[in-house]
């Protein structure tokens, strides 16, 4: 049996999760046909309904289609509905999508080897579809509290509201502007960075013990600026090539229903 499988995106020519995958195929021995597909929004509804009826097995989803890709979905998980975006669909077999997102779960896998995540104050910066998909992971493993920020107060106001009211939801979900504790991990969901250094607008009340972990990941050894800045603040600094990792092996697994290995090195991928 080939399982067949693919990432959609606009743009898609940076993806490393066909490489990913083709490492996961090689150590499972379970043959698959990974592609990357260059998906317009135009074309989303066409592309997502010819590729599950010629056989498709399943997708990743990447932006723009992370949340219009869930108009397809016949079942979502209780992640997806409480987000609002998935990053992975599935077919059952008898015609029926599933939708899922592995983002958060990616995230909690490889935080669980580099801090304690139970009992911590996490501050997320960003309140974008970045922090949305990562909080409900985070909170099932039984934060102190999840706090946020964001440069647009009305959107942060929006998402505090979201999550606060939400029974699905147990750890109390705060401002920044009204928490006074010291914050044991810092994870940065935004953008802000990417085209110059990162800087942000308020005071974070840290310590060296303190851990920097950015959603986004450099294709080499250098930092991102998010690290950059904050290995000014404290010594313990990761990127999300973990993230990237774990969250493909979650899809994978759903896919097949074997887990992969997951001690995959960035020049791993990049000398495929």
């Amino acid at each position: 049996m080939q399982y067949k499988l693919g990432v959609i995106g606009d743009p898609i020519e940076h993806s490393l999760s066909p490489k990913i995958h083709n490492i996961f195929s090689k150590q499972t021995n379970i043959n698959i046909d990974y592609q990357a597909y260059h998906v317009l929004e135009d074309n989303l509804d066409s592309f997502i309904k010819d590729f599950f009826s010629n056989g498709g097995d399943g997708l990743n989803i990447t932006l723009p289609h992370k949340i219009n890709c869930l108009r397809f979905a016949n079942n979502k998980s209780s992640r997806v509905n409480l987000i609002g975006a998935a990053n992975t669909l599935h077919s059952n077999g008898s015609g029926e999508i599933f939708a899922e997102s592995t983002d958060g779960v990616g995230l909690v896998n490889d935080l669980k080897d580099k801090c304690v995540i139970s009992s911590a104050n996490i501050l997320i910066l960003g309140a974008g579809g970045s922090a949305l998909s990562i909080i409900p992971s985070l909170d099932a493993c039984k934060p102190r509290n999840i706090i946020l920020d964001n440069r647009s107060k009305d959107k942060l106001a929006r998402v505090i509201e979201k999550f606060s009211d939400s029974k699905k939801i147990y750890s109390r979900i705060l401002n920044l502007e009204s928490f006074n504790e010291e914050i044991d991990l810092v994870i940065n969901a935004t953008s802000i960075g990417f085209s110059g250094s990162f800087s942000w607008n308020r005071e974070l009340k840290i310590n060296n013990e303190t851990v920097f972990y950015d959603l986004s990941y450099s294709k080499d050894d250098l930092q991102t600026p998010f690290l950059k800045w904050g290995s000014q603040r404290a010594e313990k600094n990761f990127d999300g090539f973990g993230m990237l990792i774990q969250q493909a092996a979650a899809s994978f697994e759903l896919w097949t229903g074997v887990a992969p290995e997951t001690k995959i090195t960035k020049s791993d991928l990049l000398n495929v």
